[in-house]
């Protein structure tokens, strides 16, 4: 049950992360950067990704608790997010219609570009596109899912992997788009959209289980199953 766990928060938080997608817009702020700067960039976007992600995993319930928000009231709230982004994806529409580009001081090395410029582009490249509502609902809620140590640290091990997947794409987003093109890349994104969509309404049958107990068949829920 823990591997099924592993595997189906994996491509859950892949989904969300849709490091496919965003690719285009990660392209077009550091379009101007040295191809060494943009690696680097791709390399602390994926760094900062993972810490983001571990932040709410860790602390999202306690955060929640000072709301005075419950787990099915935000599980059913998070899969209308997520339900939403995945339309949106199915249609095909990006998540921004202006880009500002920003570039990069000339001077310094490599790194000291690539600080620079992820501080101008960590809004809105790393939140809330990578990391927006539908992400950290998500992280959320698979957090609710990993009641023991080993658990925890298996979703840790997801969210590590996921970010270093997302670094992957960023550090070859050039080849890539330049591979795929724009036809490919709206295929990946609408293939995306209808997993989260997917996913979207199984948080919902969740809720509604925890909410009203005994109602749905428990074939249909996750918590039945685990």
């Amino acid at each position: 049950m823990e591997w099924s766990l592993f595997f189906n928060s994996f491509i859950g938080i892949l989904a969300i992360l849709n490091p496919i997608g965003n690719m285009p817009i990660f392209l077009e702020h550091v379009e101007n950067e040295s191809p060494s700067v943009q690696r680097a960039v791709a390399i602390l976007m994926a760094c900062s990704i993972f810490f983001l992600m571990l932040t709410f995993f860790l602390f999202g319930n306690r955060i929640l608790n000072v709301f005075g928000i419950t787990l099915p009231a935000f599980r059913l709230a998070g899969s209308i997010m997520i339900l939403l982004v995945g339309l949106r994806m199915l249609q095909g529409k990006s998540k921004f219609e202006n880009h500002g580009i920003e570039t990069a001081a000339t001077s310094g090395n490599t790194f000291d570009q690539a600080r620079n410029s992820l501080s101008h582009i960590l809004v809105p490249v790393g939140m809330p596109l990578f990391i927006g509502p539908g992400t950290i609902t998500t992280v959320i809620l698979y957090a609710e899912k990993s009641p023991t140590l080993t658990m925890s640290i298996m979703m840790i091990a997801v969210l590590f992997l996921s970010s270093c997947l997302v670094g992957v794409t960023l550090l070859s987003s050039r080849y890539i788009f330049d591979r795929i093109g724009k036809n490919g890349t709206q295929i990946v994104v609408r293939f995306m959209g209808m997993i989260l969509c997917a996913i979207a309404m199984q948080f919902m049958i969740d809720g509604v289980a925890q909410l009203l107990p005994g109602v749905l068949n428990a074939n249909f829920i996750h918590g039945g199953n685990m």
